[in-house]
């Protein structure tokens, strides 16, 4: 089976492809349509559209759908990797697919495994109301509610393990999941090819197992060890790294940016004080310490200063290991780069990869800003 997956942001298309790589799957990951090849079994696609404003996102996706519809890309299976807390332009980007020939979409966005879990219509993680968490605080898609309903928008179907439908109506139907065996009894119920499955990277998982894949015995990754490494924090979520193994094995510079660049000012003083950092340290942190707003320009803007940052220090090759965490800022950066296709070779922890850009030699981590790290500093 030949599955193809289009993510709304980059690190949501990275879990993807590590989630294909731990269950044995031949995965590629890119940022541009192109036709599928013979040995594909999963390919993922980037397509930054969560932070785009809606009409330019929707404009994209249909970009993507013309060129998929072009280039004959036909794959046995569409997945639409979603934010598992519904943020982005959801609702009109899975619409937006209906040309391809895809008139039912299942949208199951919970991640159980994450205690991300959705009951009489209401989203909880780990038993706080969607709404009463950080991600109500979220710049740019800030959760005022926990209804997934009127998350999504509009009036979609919802339905639960005890209905006795056995087809979907046409357009977006949302199901409750409180446990990974309801992810696997809706798979198994309404898995077919005219029907668009969108969710999360639990539902791509069992997707995947319900045909036939299984999780294979890899090495574990053991850490970065004392490679010169850049580590971008890039997402409004706040960690205390510098008590992790790396940071205390390595010279780890810390670069934060300066209040005139937050305020708007050239990123040129930032530039020329992390490449003087850079030169007597190991390895280099790059962070936004200031209280970010909820206004989305705000946002935006920071991540293409944090972008053109990055990009000064990445092209001169000092770097063997690129870390960084925050969807947007990744894909920003990637673009910035034209690095276009990358493989996998890690899965660090769920959510966590780590990958290779061949023509570089460089390795890029991606992590959500909300998922812990796992071992990646050991």
């Amino acid at each position: 089976m030949r599955t193809y997956v289009i993510a709304d942001d980059l690190t949501g298309a990275a879990e993807i492809a590590g989630v294909a790589h731990r269950l044995g799957c031949r995965v590629r990951l890119t940022t541009t349509v192109e036709p599928l090849r013979q040995e594909d079994e999963v390919v993922v696609l980037a397509t930054d559209t969560r932070s785009m404003h809606r009409e330019e996102a929707l404009r994209f996706t249909h970009e993507v759908v013309t060129a998929m519809a072009r280039l004959g890309v036909r794959p046995d299976r569409l997945f639409k990797k979603t934010d598992s807390v519904l943020r982005g332009h959801v609702r009109g980007e899975l619409e937006a697919l209906q040309p391809l020939g895809y008139r039912q979409a299942l949208l199951l966005p919970a991640n159980p495994s994450k205690g991300r879990v959705i009951r009489r219509r209401i989203y909880t993680i780990g038993g706080t109301p969607l709404s009463h968490t950080l991600f109500r605080h979220d710049p740019e898609f800030p959760a005022t509610t926990s209804d997934v309903v009127r998350l999504v928008g509009g009036s979609a179907p919802y339905i639960t393990t005890r209905t006795r439908r056995k087809t979907l109506a046409e357009g977006i139907t949302l199901g409750e999941v409180g446990s990974m065996e309801d992810l696997q009894w809706f798979v198994a119920r309404f898995d077919a090819p005219e029907v668009v499955m969108a969710g999360s990277a639990d539902l791509f998982q069992c997707l995947l197992e319900h045909h036939g894949k299984r999780a294979i015995a890899r090495t574990p990754f053991s850490g970065l060890g004392d490679r010169r490494t850049l580590i971008v924090l890039g997402s409004t979520a706040r960690h205390n790294l510098l008590e992790e193994p790396f940071f205390q094995r390595n010279c780890v510079a810390r670069c934060p940016m300066p209040d005139e660049v937050f305020a708007g000012g050239s990123t040129e003083t930032w530039i020329a004080e992390a490449h003087r950092l850079t030169a007597e340290a190991d390895s280099l942190l790059l962070r936004i310490p200031q209280q970010i707003s909820h206004n989305e320009g705000h946002a935006l803007r920071l991540r293409h200063q944090m972008a053109e940052t990055v990009l000064a220090l990445v092209r001169e090759g000092r770097f063997e290991e690129v870390v960084i965490e925050g969807g947007a800022t990744a894909f920003t950066i990637l673009h910035g780069l034209q690095w276009s296709e990358l493989t996998i070779a890690d899965e660090i922890a769920p959510g966590v990869v780590r990958l290779y850009h061949a023509a570089s030699g460089t390795h890029l981590s991606f992590k959500p800003g909300s998922y812990p790290w796992g071992n990646c500093f050991q």
